[in-house]
């Protein structure tokens, strides 16, 4: 019996989960701010999408590439109050 293991598309698929909980995460941190956010909530934001864009540098797949910038398009467009 030969067991098919493929750790590159397992490390992509993780890549991807990873992208998704963050962004459900920083939803979740951020979503319930009726008020204008404080200096302090804006640098955190800023602080968590900094090191999230830091992935940019070591990204060597262009599908994962694509999928990270797409993330991080997407939680600014969702609150843009925070930019």
């Amino acid at each position: 019996m030969f067991l098919n293991y493929n750790s590159e598309n397992l490390q992509k698929e993780e890549f991807q989960e990873q992208l998704r909980w963050f962004e459900a995460e920083f939803d979740e941190i951020f979503q319930h701010k009726s008020v204008e956010p404080t200096k302090f909530e804006k640098n955190l934001a800023n602080s968590l999408l900094n090191k999230l864009s830091e992935s940019i540098n070591q990204c060597q797949d262009e599908k994962l590439l694509y999928d990270l910038v797409s993330t991080l398009n997407s939680i600014e467009k969702k609150h843009p109050a925070l930019f």
